[in-house]
């Protein structure tokens, strides 16, 4: 099942609905947030392949996938919307919601 997994139009469509959450959960900051959580999604990247590869071949479970994504939730820096003021709590939901979106989009990218 792995090999038939198309990372280009995963990645596409990754790439397009965090823009999209960015776009409806900050407002004014859409530019800053969509910044940041592509530039994490871009340095993620090689992790995300290798994990969904493992799950897909089920050498890990959901629960496995989902541990790996949401532990890098700290090495998302969201340097741009701390610069442009948004509050802590807001910046720590949006990467909470950006987790969440990689996460939900794989297992549906790969019907889990």
């Amino acid at each position: 099942m792995a090999s038939k997994i198309s990372f280009d139009e995963l990645f596409d469509t990754l790439t397009e609905q965090l823009a999209n959450l960015a776009t409806l959960s900050l407002k004014k900051y859409t530019a800053e947030a969509k910044s940041d959580a592509l530039q994490f999604l871009g340095e993620m990247k090689n992790k995300l392949t290798r994990w969904t590869v493992l799950l897909a071949q089920g050498d890990i479970t959901t629960e496995d996938f989902e541990w790996l994504v949401t532990s890098q939730k700290d090495l998302v820096k969201m340097n741009g919307l701390k610069q442009a003021g948004l509050a802590a709590i807001r910046v720590d939901q949006f990467k909470n919601n950006v987790m969440n979106m990689i996460v939900d989009t794989v297992f549906n990218f790969i019907k889990i």
